[in-house]
């Protein structure tokens, strides 16, 4: 695969990491909409629509723990953070082919209600 995310994971693209665990990394997002912006990437490829079994299952559950792990590390236990995964084109995610989820924080988030 070449989504950028696959060439961050292969260190074909050099990112700002933060942590790696055996099946995700996370890295710092080189276009913040907070104080504190990472992603929290698995390595497996592809988008969410493919996480169909139980072992996918079990790796989405690592993937919030990984969140929940960064968290920590980037100093945002205490006053709280938003967890995004965007789906499809209608979400407007830059990487639509590789399932990853928005870490924010650092500041009060405001409304999460999209109004039209």
């Amino acid at each position: 695969m070449s989504d950028i995310f696959c060439k961050i994971i292969s260190g074909e693209v050099n990112a700002e990491k933060i942590d790696e665990g055996e099946n995700w990394i996370a890295i710092h997002d080189i276009h913040p909409v907070a104080p504190v912006h990472a992603l929290i990437i698995p390595k497996k490829h592809g988008p969410l629509r493919d996480y169909e079994n139980e072992e996918d299952g079990k790796l989405m559950g690592r993937l919030i723990l990984a969140a929940n792990r960064v968290a920590t590390k980037l100093g945002l236990d205490k006053d709280g953070y938003r967890l995004i995964i965007n789906y499809g084109e209608d979400s407007q995610a830059h990487v639509l082919d590789h399932l990853h989820i928005h870490l924010l924080g650092g500041k009060k988030l405001g409304s999460k209600i999209i109004q039209n």
